[in-house]
């Protein structure tokens, strides 16, 4: 059995990874925004956290951006380390305009 993850008073009860990368889902039912998506990385370094009120929207986001992830890495297979760091950040923020 996984022991429980909490962020930020948030358990975690939803995730997804793709490849070094993990996208997750966490629960406060005392919040304001029940619900929120953070990247996570090492399996404790959550950021760039997405906060709902709905389970549904919650899920969706995290569906969105696992997979704007999988196209990220496919997209930038062959980049140095350096470039594909620049580019995924240039992709993310197209993506967060839409």
């Amino acid at each position: 059995m996984q022991d429980k993850r909490i962020n930020a008073g948030y358990e975690i009860i939803r995730s997804f990874p793709v490849g070094d990368t993990e996208f997750v889902l966490g629960r406060n039912v005392y919040a304001p925004s029940q619900f929120v998506t953070w990247e996570c990385s090492n399996g404790n370094n959550y950021f760039w956290g997405h906060y709902f009120s709905d389970y549904n929207s919650a899920m969706a986001d995290l569906f969105d951006r696992a997979e704007t992830e999988i196209y990220t890495q496919r997209s930038l297979a062959g980049y140095s380390k350096e470039e594909k760091t620049e580019k995924k950040t240039k992709i993310r923020r197209e993506r967060e305009e839409r």
